[in-house]
């Protein structure tokens, strides 16, 4: 268990979940059989009461956590959707990074007086911008990943995954 409680808090610190307390958290609702409270969590991982909050905040943010009451204690769960979880991370990290980056450098661009340096931030805004397509891209697939429950009817996902075809284009299907 507590291997599995340590790769999980390296994967919260290298996805940005929050750091390496936000993963083991995590972690340690996933071990659990049924919703605890937060005192069960601090008394699991050994951390404060204010860090196991912060540390719950986030989970919920990226909808990986589930909270249900009784009488006037919070209980917390793990959300097993981690498809739902991952989506919600992308779009945090669209909205955060790659949209405010692509706005900056198109602000930037036109303002720039030497060609090859202008050239330079052009070529950095256009991967910006296809970065930004992969994310959408990507998002909308796990959303219909999620809608239809694709990976249960599929059976064997690598032969599943090597039928898909993408091809760019324009809306007339030529390239």
């Amino acid at each position: 268990m507590q291997e599995v409680l340590d790769s999980l808090a390296k994967i919260g610190k290298q996805w940005g979940l929050g750091g390496e307390s936000v993963g083991r958290v995590w972690g340690f609702l996933l071990f659990k059989s049924c919703p605890v409270t937060q005192k069960e969590i601090e008394e699991g991982t050994g951390y404060s009461r204010g860090l196991i909050s912060r540390c719950l905040m986030e989970l919920k943010k990226m909808l990986l956590l589930e909270v249900s009451r009784e009488g006037n204690e919070n209980l917390y769960s793990i959300n097993t959707s981690l498809t739902e979880g991952f989506d919600e991370l992308l779009k945090r990290f669209l909205t955060a990074k790659i949209t405010p980056m692509i706005e900056l450098l198109s602000g930037t661009a036109d303002k720039i007086e030497d060609a090859k340096v202008r050239e330079t931030f052009l070529a950095l805004l256009r991967e910006y911008k296809k970065l930004k397509l992969a994310v959408l891209i990507f998002s909308r697939v796990m959303d219909d990943i999620n809608i239809n429950e694709i990976v249960e009817e599929t059976g064997d996902i690598e032969d599943y995954v090597k039928k898909i075809d993408c091809k760019g284009g324009n809306k007339d299907g030529n390239e």
